[in-house]
């Protein structure tokens, strides 16, 4: 690891570009085919998934900090999804009623699930059909070695 404003090398900004493109054109292809089969975003989808991983539901703000997106983003999502789409609804706690929390509902589950065979077919045709299977776990080690290094705050201070 460098130290604060070191320089770059070559190499590492040709890996950087090259994660950015990849990147880029991935969830591109994702997107697109979730617009045009689906009609639903891959941000739609992830709100989905990650209610579907939560058990249901969430607090907002647990909701826009595992999608890494602010609590306003979160907001405009989930009511968007609430009211045009019905795959989720806003609940409050009877406990406490400043919580708001974002929960699936039977639409949504039926509309993740329609999503798997598009998800499915991009991993494989525009990812893994790309990649040798020894290829694969270095790769997830790689990139999950940068997600845990890089703070996912704005307090985040790069040295510039």
């Amino acid at each position: 690891m460098q130290s604060k404003g070191a320089k770059a090398t070559e190499d590492q900004v040709a890996a950087w570009r090259a994660l950015y493109r990849a990147d880029s054109l991935l969830f591109g292809h994702l997107n697109n085919l979730l617009r045009s089969r689906l009609g639903m975003t891959y941000f739609e989808r992830e709100v989905l998934s990650t209610l579907t991983d939560a058990g249901g539901r969430l607090r907002m703000a647990s909701l826009a900090a595992e999608l890494m997106i602010s609590r306003s983003g979160a907001t405009r999502l989930v009511n968007k999804m609430e009211t045009k789409d019905g795959w989720v609804v806003r609940a409050t706690s009877a406990s406490d009623r400043r919580a708001i929390w974002a929960e699936l509902t039977p639409s949504g589950r039926e509309a993740l699930a329609a999503t798997q065979p598009v998800v499915d077919a991009v991993v494989s045709t525009f990812f893994a059909d790309h990649l040798d299977a020894a290829e694969l776990p270095r790769i997830t080690k790689a990139l999950d070695r940068l997600a845990t290094a890089n703070p996912g705050s704005a307090d985040f201070d790069c040295g510039l």
